[in-house]
């Protein structure tokens, strides 16, 4: 799944699938509230054993993870 849009853009995964997510990296347009929903997505994306996990700083962030 591909998601770009505020208030669904860091869903749990938990079903088999893809998730790419971006705007990782701070943003002026950045609504005051969004930074701790990144960095809880950060946190508990790289948690789950068995769940690769790619974070990328390039462009606005991006973040890479599968479950099979």
């Amino acid at each position: 799944m591909f998601v770009d849009c505020r208030p669904g853009k860091f869903p749990h995964l938990t079903r088999s699938g893809i998730y790419v997510g971006d705007d990782l990296l701070p943003q002026l347009t950045w609504p005051s509230d969004h930074q701790p929903r990144v960095d809880t997505v950060i946190a508990d994306i790289a948690t789950p054993p068995g769940l690769p996990v790619t974070l990328m700083s390039w462009s606005s962030g991006l973040v890479l993870a599968a479950r099979t």
